[in-house]
């Protein structure tokens, strides 16, 4: 049972055998270990020396004559401390190698409107400037916390956007009781396109890496925030150009 655990953490099948012969006899001379553990004098010296620089034994000398002393056993505890130290410390390099060679997006489910929230938290750690897809009534109506909280600190950080939302009555109220501050501070612009062409069934924004989408529909209250370079810049060009053809739209916000 020992031997066969010893061979679980790197100890050859004749490592294991001298080691735990050694360990019994307290120490000796190749000849006797040799003769203890049924192996042959050269394979058993060997051993022994294989075992000394991986730091189980020791050698000394008595009258002239070479012997073998085992170290405490704890030392393999060490040695597995270390080498988990070594390990955990390598492994992050390991995987940035391991990312710069393929690409692997990193995706974010949130389910419940008690994880929503999480989208509007992210957001709010935006280097950039935000820019979406948004319906602020149905956002307003599933999400009222969740947006107002996200609106003071959007303001408080000063963190710019840019959006486009339905042209509607509801739209034209709340830009006036909710989001001025953040247009007359610079750091809102909004074009609201005709709701009869354009309809926002879900809220997207998209900053830094990141791509989020948010769920208008009661029934499945979730979200996604994915985040990849290049699916932000694909999605970014996209509302930039959608952007450039709202020519026919309302405009709100800074010049």
């Amino acid at each position: 049972m020992v031997k066969s655990e010893l061979h679980k953490l790197g100890f050859s099948r004749e490592e294991a055998n001298v080691y735990t012969v050694l360990l019994g006899i307290g120490g000796g001379g190749a000849s006797s270990i040799a003769k203890k553990a049924g192996s042959h004098r050269v394979t058993t010296y060997n051993t022994l020396e294989n075992l000394e620089k991986k730091g189980f034994l020791r050698k000394t000398k008595e009258n002239g004559v070479l012997f073998y002393v085992p170290v405490d056993p704890a030392t393999i505890l060490d040695r597995a401390e270390d080498n988990y130290r070594v390990a955990k410390g390598l492994v992050p390099e390991l995987i940035n190698l391991q990312n710069t060679r393929r690409f692997k997006p990193n995706v974010r489910f949130l389910e419940g409107q008690s994880r929503i929230g999480e989208i509007f938290d992210d957001m709010l750690e935006c280097k950039g400037e935000i820019v979406g897809f948004v319906n602020f009534k149905y956002v307003s109506d599933i999400y009222p916390t969740y947006l107002d909280n996200y609106i003071k600190g959007a303001l408080k950080k000063g963190i710019k956007h840019r959006f486009l939302c339905p042209n509607d009555e509801f739209h034209e109220k709340y830009f006036e009781n909710n989001l001025l501050d953040l247009a007359d501070g610079g750091l809102l612009k909004i074009f609201a396109v005709d709701p009869a062409k354009f309809v926002f069934k879900n809220a997207q924004y998209i900053y830094d890496n990141k791509v989020s989408t948010l769920s208008f529909d009661r029934n499945e209250m979730m979200g996604v925030i994915v985040e990849s370079a290049n699916n932000a810049e694909t999605n970014r060009a996209i509302f930039d150009l959608a952007w450039l053809g709202a020519t026919d739209g309302t405009y709100h916000g800074s010049p």
